[in-house]
């Protein structure tokens, strides 16, 4: 009898679970939560700085009064008050004919400087020539009729009633006839005072309708030959604002600039202050007249106009703008400018004369510039101020 195979035993031991392979979770998880703590502390601590330098650091720094700095003249008679505007002219016309007709010959251009009664314009007037010659023929008939009839009356030959008659065509015709040379004359196109030729509307060939054809039949539009103005009577009309008008009067001095020739002024005086307000804007139209005006200035020019206490002299006109400056802002030969991000940046600058109060800086500062003009000995280089006043 065989004895039964014996079977291997199972290893036991290989079941076993060995722990020492294992990651340490427990002991790994305190390190990560250190280093989110950390993280988040670091980020605490940027938003508080960021938040006080943005907020605590300038509500902190000292205010300072500053001015832009901008060439002026004149500082010993300094305006009382400034409005800007565009130049107008005064006397100005469109120029139409007063009936409709083909224009046949112009004797203008833009620019052209014309004298009163210069021929502006010439219209076609073969048709108004042959109403003419009709009307004409029409008057001798008419006044012969007349002339019988008289010469009957006074012989007793014919009736009262007849006579008047024959008067009455004979008027009518005569004036049929002064009408229409009126018309003939009105073909001719004059300049109604000497001025400038400042648009030409039309050309040679075009034909140009009335005013009073425009406006009655509605059909043919109201044509004007040319824009005619007097450059001797231009004047600035400006925008005051309602706090400020009884700063001015009529009759008072000013002074006028305008964009297109920096540097340069013109003598003025207020001429009227409209009488009514702009309710949507808060301001009140006034035209300064320019005294001198020249041929330079032309309408619709953008203008600046400086109410004086007192007229401008020759002198005083013909002063170059340049950059004045408290006496107090200059400390030791050196301005305190205010950059962009607010901070204080010392300049050494060369200093003119002094005038009322305020010294000419020569160099060292430029148009725009922001300059402290108070206390600027307790500021220091790259310290952050606010603005007052500018």
């Amino acid at each position: 009898m065989s004895l039964p195979e014996e079977r291997p035993r199972p290893d036991l031991a290989a079941l076993r679970i060995d722990r020492d392979d294992e990651p340490d979770v427990r002991s790994s998880f305190p390190i990560m939560k250190i280093v989110v703590w950390v993280v988040v502390l670091a980020l605490v601590g940027v938003l508080g700085w960021t938040g006080y330098q943005r907020w605590i650091v300038p509500g902190n720094a000292p205010l300072v009064e500053t001015t832009v700095v901008k060439p002026t003249v004149n500082v010993a008679n300094p305006p009382l008050l400034s409005a800007t505007g565009y130049l107008v002219a005064n006397k100005q016309s469109k120029i139409t004919p007063k009936i409709s007709g083909k224009v046949v010959r112009l004797a203008i251009d833009t620019g052209m400087k014309v004298h009163k009664g210069d021929v502006l314009a010439v219209l076609e007037s073969t048709n108004v020539q042959a109403q003419l010659d009709e009307a004409n023929a029409n008057l001798g008939n008419t006044q012969r009729e007349y002339d019988r009839q008289r010469a009957l009356w006074r012989e007793g030959v014919t009736t009262k009633a007849l006579l008047d008659n024959a008067e009455a065509q004979f008027k009518a015709a005569k004036a049929r006839v002064e009408q229409i040379q009126i018309n003939m004359q009105d073909m001719v196109v004059r300049a109604p005072f000497d001025g400038t030729i400042a648009a030409k509307n039309t050309e040679v060939g075009e034909v140009i309708s009335s005013v009073m054809m425009g406006q009655v039949a509605g059909t043919l539009p109201a044509g004007a030959i040319c824009t005619l103005v007097d450059l001797n009577t231009l004047e600035a009309v400006v925008d005051v604002n309602e706090s400020n008008i009884a700063t001015v009067r009529e009759g008072q001095p000013a002074e006028v600039s305008v964009d297109a020739f920096p540097g340069q002024k013109w003598r003025g005086v207020l001429r009227q202050i409209i009488p009514t307000a702009d309710r949507a804007k808060a301001i009140v139209q006034v035209k300064v007249k320019i005294l001198d005006p020249g041929d330079r200035l032309l309408p619709e020019m953008s203008a600046t106009v400086s109410f004086l206490n007192a007229a401008r002299s020759d002198q005083e006109l013909g002063e170059k703008a340049k950059i004045w400056l408290p006496a107090s802002a200059v400390v030791d030969g050196k301005v305190a400018i205010v950059d962009e991000k607010k901070q204080i940046e010392f300049r050494e600058v060369t200093t003119g004369d002094t005038r009322d109060g305020r010294i000419e800086i020569k160099s060292g500062i430029k148009d725009g510039d922001r300059v402290v003009t108070e206390k600027v000995e307790e500021l220091k280089q790259g310290q952050l101020v606010r603005l007052g006043e500018s």
